[in-house]
């Protein structure tokens, strides 16, 4: 069973760069929606990761929403206002939500990258799989659980390839 170490961690999903993601094979990412792309209580992200997702749509890469929000609504809203797959109630780190995304987008396991902001959801789910895990900060640092979550990850807070 693998350890749920990211093979990259950065302060936000701006800092994915296609450079970065050339290095590490990846053509396609796997993105959680709260905590990652905005928090939890925005409806929108900010302008920046708009523009970040342009980009990254720009440069080919393939972008799919993968969520474990039960809220089937908000997912498709959100991913319908920006153009993306999705997929939500995907019980991350459950491999089934996995490998519909990857059967969905035609990409290997190898070839995704799931980006996150939990250890224990996005990342080893990503690791189970069998594609790479790129874990971002929090942007929910406002909910009442986020610092005993956050100390329960401190250990596995840094990369691991």
């Amino acid at each position: 069973m693998p350890l749920p170490f990211p093979h990259v961690f950065l302060p936000d999903v701006t800092h994915i760069t296609p450079a970065l993601l050339k290095q590490l094979g990846v053509s396609g990412l796997l993105l959680d929606i709260d905590g990652t792309l905005m928090q939890t209580r925005d409806s929108m992200p900010a302008q920046p990761v708009l523009d970040w997702m342009e980009n990254m749509k720009n440069a080919g890469i393939i972008l799919y929403i993968l969520s474990n929000n039960k809220h089937h609504h908000r997912v498709k809203a959100f991913a319908e206002a920006v153009e993306l797959p999705w997929q939500h109630l995907a019980k991350k780190p459950g491999l089934a939500g996995f490998r519909l995304a990857a059967q969905r987008l035609g990409l290997r396991p190898d070839q995704l990258a799931m980006v996150g902001d939990q250890t224990y959801t996005d990342v080893f789910g990503a690791r189970r799989f069998g594609c790479k895990a790129i874990l971002v900060d929090s942007t929910d640092t406002y909910l009442w659980y986020f610092w005993p979550r956050r100390l329960a990850e401190l250990p596995f807070r840094k990369e691991r390839p």
